[in-house]
């Protein structure tokens, strides 16, 4: 998570009337550098390791005047002068773990490295021990959930991303059958008016070919204007013959698309149900960890 942290305390207030998410912080003894002391346990749900460590430092640091050291794991802040907590200055001694759920927080707190915040002994200042734990783990539980938050309506919008991109292409693959059916189909009005035209032209030639007969006795001139015809009307079926030929070969082609774009947009009308179905989940993803993100507390 990318997140900047002057003070933790300021995100707390939009968190106030939510109810759903319990943070719980509770009284235990566990063993530190001094020893076994009482101190303060919580979970922090969904959260990461490094992150939550980072802004822990960042929480300590915004405490109170003091001074930080980690060895071994354990981080240690002295001389930490915050009168919500405690009227004399104090250390917090603390550990963070990471679980299988998310990141265990444990910190000790003591005015003089021997007695700790308990709440037999110390109850108010227990008390608030356990607000300022609490307040952090709720704040980074917060941060978690809405990050994860943003990550879904991340993967929300890719799909519908995706749904826009389908639709987008099974538009283009409809418009070019449509174009390539009205392509053939004046093809096959042009390929009709040439078969027309070519029985025209063969019918010139007959006849040419019978004038060319005649003119052979007359030779010269008359012959070659008559050989000339011939030619010309041989050359233009030709040149008919060929442009049928294109046409057909066209059609040929333009069904070709036709068939492979109509399998396109069968594909695609499947692939947009898919996508349609998981765009209707993720919805509810996004509704579940919104209302999660709502019940922290």
């Amino acid at each position: 998570m990318n997140r900047k942290i002057t003070s933790l305390l300021l995100l707390l207030i939009p968190f106030i009337g939510f109810s759903q998410k319990q943070i719980a912080v509770e009284e235990t003894s566990q063993s530190m550098s001094l020893g076994s002391h009482p101190g303060f346990k919580t979970e922090i749900p969904e959260g990461v390791f490094k992150e939550v460590e980072r802004d822990w430092k960042k929480y300590l640091n915004s405490a109170g005047k003091g001074k930080m050291s980690d060895a071994n794991g354990e981080i240690v802040v002295r001389g930490i002068d915050n009168k919500t907590i405690s009227q004399s200055k104090f250390n917090i001694y603390s550990k963070l773990t990471a679980t299988g759920t998310g990141v265990s927080l444990v910190a000790w707190f003591t005015t003089n490295d021997t007695v700790f915040f308990s709440k037999k002994p110390g109850g108010a200042e227990a008390a608030d021990a356990q607000r300022y734990i609490r307040d952090f783990a709720t704040a980074e539980y917060f941060l978690a959930i809405r990050e994860a938050a943003k990550r879904e309506k991340d993967k929300l919008e890719k799909l519908k991303d995706e749904l826009e991109k389908k639709i987008r292409e099974e538009e283009k693959s409809t418009t070019l059958i449509a174009d390539n059916k009205r392509a053939i189909a004046r093809a096959q009005e042009d390929i009709s008016d040439n078969q027309a035209e070519q029985k025209t032209v063969s019918s010139e030639i007959t006849l040419r070919q019978a004038e060319l007969a005649k003119a052979r006795s007359a030779g010269g001139d008359i012959y070659k204007a008559a050989d000339h015809a011939l030619k010309e009307e041989e050359d233009r079926k030709k040149k008919l013959a060929s442009h049928a030929e294109d046409l057909h070969k066209k059609i040929d082609n333009w069904n070709k698309e036709i068939i492979t774009e109509t399998r396109d947009v069968n594909n695609s009308t499947t692939e947009q149900k898919q996508i349609t179905d998981s765009i209707a989940k993720q919805k509810q993803v996004v509704a579940d960890i919104e209302n999660k993100l709502k019940g922290i507390k």
